[in-house]
């Protein structure tokens, strides 16, 4: 008899396969056909074999390349491994009336404890100490090199979701006042407030910190714009843990270096290797008062283990013929 996909399209009697679509390790293959067993093969391709592996695929895990996906007669479902899916040839997947689901969540964890360190980082000097530490420097006991504390400060999150509440958890812990900002703003008992977005430029002015968490989407992308960044305490700092373009590059610049706020701590960026002037054109990562790092929030072993788990599950629940969870609006991405 043949089988049934999500929607009830029938399939051939043959074994249904799934690609992952990096050269995953032995304990990811492993994971996935541990969870996957009896409704589907499991194969994984890096990006050499990946178009002649796809081929014949009902399902991908990751992000395959357009290339791969245009030859992909049978493929019906993509899986992402990640919250966000920016990175996605969404126009081909929706044109080719593939479903999309994004693993939203699953690392939240992991990425509101960087968020964290970076904002500590900021508030207690940690690169400026260091760097002239090592440099053979001193740093005097005056009132000029006072740290900061974080009790007492007010921390904006801009993008309140599962990232920002997780977030809002430990800030609390540590003292902090909690602006949770969301499109269908809502009280949670863990911020203190949550206003809508056209609330922005107002809490921006209160913030201390102003932590962006959000996708990029159309509605999102130059949200932090001049007119927030202006909005901003020159003692603010601004943290960026969702997606470089959801902040105005130029305007984030001129912030930065007409002192509109003191800093900013950015693990996401406008422009990724190999692309010329990456991470930012405007060399806003050599600014002495940025703290950098190469969009790693999300990366620990747990975490991958965690999104590996949901993107296994979630495919399972396809192959099952239930309705997979996180799926993605083309007209509006997340």
């Amino acid at each position: 008899m043949a089988s049934k996909g999500y929607k009830g399209e029938p399939y051939a009697s043959v074994m249904r396969k799934v690609v992952l679509a990096w050269a995953a390790r032995e304990w990811e293959l492993e994971l996935f056909r541990s969870r996957l067993g009896g409704l589907a093969r499991v194969a994984a391709a890096g990006r050499e074999g990946i178009v002649e592996e796809l081929k014949d695929a009902e399902v991908a895990v990751g992000n395959p390349p357009p290339e791969a996906i245009a030859g992909a007669e049978r493929l019906k479902f993509v899986q992402a491994v990640s919250a966000g899916v920016d990175s996605y040839d969404l126009e081909l997947l929706k044109s080719r009336g593939i479903l999309l689901a994004s693993a939203k969540g699953c690392n939240a964890r992991a990425v509101a404890e960087h968020a964290l360190a970076l904002m500590l980082a900021l508030a207690k000097r940690v690169m400026q100490m260091h760097l002239t530490v090592r440099e053979g420097g001193w740093v005097p006991w005056s009132e000029s090199t006072f740290l900061e504390d974080f009790a007492g400060k007010n921390v904006v999150i801009v993008g309140y979701g599962e990232i920002g509440r997780e977030l809002a958890r430990m800030c609390k812990c540590l003292g902090a006042r909690v602006v949770g900002v969301k499109r269908r703003p809502q009280p949670d008992g863990l911020a203190d407030l949550v206003v809508g977005p056209e609330e922005l430029p107002r809490v921006a002015g209160e913030a201390d910190f102003l932590v962006v968490a959000l996708p990029l989407t159309p509605e999102t992308r130059g949200l932090i714009n001049e007119r927030v960044l202006r909005a901003m305490k020159a003692t603010a700092y601004l943290v960026n843990v969702g997606r470089g373009p959801v902040v105005d590059e130029e305007a984030l610049y001129r912030a930065l270096t007409e002192g509109w706020i003191a800093g900013a701590a950015i693990d996401v960026w406008w422009l990724y290797p190999p692309a010329e002037g990456a991470p930012s054109r405007l060399g806003i990562h050599k600014l002495p008062n940025v703290i950098a790092t190469p969009h790693k929030a999300g990366w620990t072993r747990s975490a991958r283990r965690s999104c590996l788990e949901f993107a296994a599950e979630n495919v399972a629940r396809y192959l099952r013929g239930e309705r997979p969870l996180n799926l993605v609006d083309y007209d509006n991405p997340y």
